[in-house]
């Protein structure tokens, strides 16, 4: 029987980003304005231009990193098309299409709202996949053939509860210990770090990875310490279908969910009222 998913009462997520790559569409920048009149009637009423994203694809073997794309452009050629935000009107929803990637994000705004959880957002990055896959069918720019899905989850831990200083991280981290072989050096001003696990599948063969960054920082707002931890899962999908590339967004979220509840201590399981089940 598999256990439930870990849950807290008090999440320390502000951002949530689920990321869909394909292959690239025959996507120009003046079908921009006329995709926005489709989302705009979604809600997403705000536009801003961003530059693209370059691809990320996850490698097994001799190179064990997850393979960056480069774009090389020539002086013939156009100029890079945007990634195009539509965002709604609070401005802490957006989803962000590019010619080979739809993005669907919830972020936390100013009034602080309570996190959106998983099972709403995927819902949205579906309905706003099928926006786009309607759009590309009318105006024939090809095909959406997804190659790779990504999650990434920003989680906000604040000092005060758990912990008081950056140098803390063994408050908040399992896998980080201020234990020295003598007594020369001092607790650290501060720590951060990037560990990477691989995801396997039932038989064992590797899918993706969850990475997973930690670094200091400070509250924006008020100047609180906070310890930034990002988590992301990313991964090829078993066929290039719709329904495999959702399992696997599934799958990722559960690697997410479980990565974190794994990494952080139970001190701050407390803090963040941790329960069992969604």
């Amino acid at each position: 029987m598999v256990s439930p998913l870990p849950d807290f009462e008090i999440p320390p997520v502000v951002e949530v980003a689920i990321s869909l790559q394909f292959t690239p569409l025959e996507l120009h920048a003046s079908h921009f304005g006329l995709l926005w009149q489709r989302f705009r009637s979604e809600g997403y009423a705000r536009t801003e231009d961003h530059g693209p994203l370059e691809p990320a694809i996850e490698q097994f073997g001799s190179t064990q990193q997850p393979q960056i794309g480069v774009r090389l452009q020539t002086f013939d050629d156009a100029p890079p098309l945007p990634r195009v935000w539509f965002l709604n009107d609070q401005q802490n929803e957006l989803i962000q299409v590019q010619r080979d990637r739809i993005i669907v994000n919830w972020r936390q705004g100013a009034q602080s709202e309570p996190y959106l959880r998983y099972a709403n957002i995927i819902k949205r990055h579906r309905a706003s996949l099928l926006v786009l896959a309607q759009f590309v069918q009318a105006e024939k720019l090809g095909e959406i053939v997804p190659m790779q899905c990504e999650i990434t989850y920003v989680n906000h831990l604040l000092a005060g509860a758990g912990w008081t200083r950056h140098g803390d991280l063994d408050s908040v981290v399992t896998t980080w210990r201020n234990q020295y072989s003598d007594s020369y050096l001092p607790a650290p001003e501060d720590v951060r770090f990037l560990a990477r696990y691989r995801m396997n599948d039932e038989q064992g063969e590797p899918r993706g990875r969850l990475h997973v960054t930690v670094h200091p920082a400070f509250r924006t707002v008020d100047k609180q310490p906070i310890i930034v931890m990002k988590l992301t899962a990313r991964g090829t999908p078993r066929s290039a279908s719709e329904a495999d590339a959702y399992a696997l967004f599934d799958r990722e979220h559960e690697w997410i969910v479980r990565g974190f509840t794994s990494i952080t201590t139970k001190g701050m399981h407390s803090v963040w009222r941790r329960k069992d089940g969604d």
